[in-house]
Order: structure tokens, then C-alpha cells, then sequence
């Protein structure tokens, strides 16, 4: 069977904000009937997995007020208009880690939502990291805990990352694949 797809017939803005916009769109299927999908469109984010000089890789703690928790991830950002991917990448670990790194090397892009969100992520490697100082955004509060191969497998095991990004970059970097 081929896929294929539907056709805007009608659409319009329910909200627009600094980080995303929400739209309703009306849509009608190859078999013409007609639905409506509702649509968060985001810029996207790169975010960043990077070992320190000790063999461990950084992650971040923050606090996430959607699911009011305080949880781990790997540092990453929100893409700015028209930004370069791999400049983002090292503003964001330069930041929240105080790292800068030499080289950049993509691993993946992925839709965290495809259901009802346009944001795609993109996960980099750095490497031949130099630390130089972190430079927080006003309002970012943000621990650095850099963790060994076994501390990584242990809070996969113990389920506490649960961030999406960083689930995938760890499981890539440990190879449990």
C-alpha cells in the first residue's frame, strides 16, 4: 500500500509565543474526507554529548517546570532564526558546561513528536574539549555532573533519565544498541 498525503485545505494561527507557534489546519485525506490537525511548530534544538578530560561524559541537571522535575540531560539548546547547527551546539555546551570543543561531528537528527510538533533534534558529538568558563542565560540554574560509563548504565537501569535526547545519546555512547 502506498502512503500518502493529506492535503491542507484551510489553517490558521491559534497562538504565537517566543519559543513556538500553534495552528489548526484542515485536512483532507486521499479518500477525501477531511480532518483537522493541530500543529506545534518549533525551530529545533541541537543538543551535545561530550566527554570531559576525565573519560566522563557531561550532563547537566535542571529544573523542568512542564514535568515539574528536576532532570538529567545532556546540554542543548533551542535553534535560533536561521542559526548554524554546529554554532548552536557549541554556544549551548559552552554555557551550561564552560566547555568549548574543537570538533563537532553530527550523530543524529530526530522528531521527538512527529504526532504534533515540527521540532527536530539534533544530536552532535565534541570532541578535543578546553574548558573556558560556562555563561549561563539569566534564569538557567544548571548543575554539570559528569558521569562515568557505569554511572550512565546505572541511572539507565534506575530509570532516571528520562529526557529523550539524552536517553539516545547515552544508549549510542554505551553501544547497548
Amino acid at each position: 500500500m502506498e502512503i500518502k498525503k493529506e492535503k491542507k485545505t484551510a489553517g490558521k494561527t491559534i497562538y504565537e509565543g517566543n519559543i513556538l507557534r500553534l495552528y489548526r489546519d484542515e485536512v483532507e485525506f486521499p479518500d477525501k474526507h477531511k480532518s483537522a490537525r493541530e500543529v506545534v511548530e518549533h525551530s529545533g534544538g541541537v543538543s551535545v554529548l561530550a566527554e570531559n578530560e576525565a573519560g566522563k561524559v557531561l550532563l547537566i541537571k535542571q529544573y523542568r517546570y512542564p514535568v515539574d522535575e528536576v532532570i538529567y540531560e545532556i546540554p542543548a539548546g533551542k535553534l535560533e532564526l536561521d542559526e548554524d547547527v554546529v554554532d548552536c551546539a557549541g554556544r549551548e555546551l559552552r554555557e551550561e558546561t564552560g566547555y568549548s570543543a574543537e570538533k563537532f561531528t553530527k550523530l543524529f537528527e530526530f522528531f521527538p513528536t512527529p504526532g504534533y510538533s515540527t521540532e527536530t533534534i539534533y544530536i552532535y558529538q565534541a570532541e578535543d574539549l578546553r574548558f573556558v568558563g560556562r555563561d549561563l542565560e539569566e534564569g538557567e540554574y544548571i548543575e554539570v555532573v559528569p558521569k562515568s560509563r557505569e554511572e550512565l548504565r546505572e541511572l539507565l537501569k534506575a530509570g532516571k533519565i528520562k529526557d529523550s535526547k539524552t536517553l539516545i545519546a547515552v544508549i549510542y555512547y554505551l553501544g547497548d544498541f
